[in-house]
């Protein structure tokens, strides 16, 4: 296993574990992009728990979840 693989393999651990997740976590978690994530933001279908104007976006593990299980893209 690359050095890559191996952050990348620890990132999702860590995802798992966290009750809130950055734009970083939700992308490893759904597959999404972070544009289409910045995207579904704008038209309202996520909203962040926290959203601070060029600071860090965080979410609530549980509403992405949900949000990944309902299927929604």
């Amino acid at each position: 296993m690359s050095n890559e693989e191996e952050k990348l393999r620890l990132r999702l651990l860590l995802a798992q574990e966290k009750q809130l997740l950055d734009i970083k976590d939700v992308q490893l978690l759904s597959g999404l992009s972070s544009s289409t994530i910045h995207r579904r933001i704008n038209e309202k279908k996520l909203k962040p728990i926290q959203h601070v104007k060029f600071g860090k976006i965080l979410f609530s593990k549980t509403q992405i979840q949900a949000w990944i299980d309902s299927g929604a893209r």
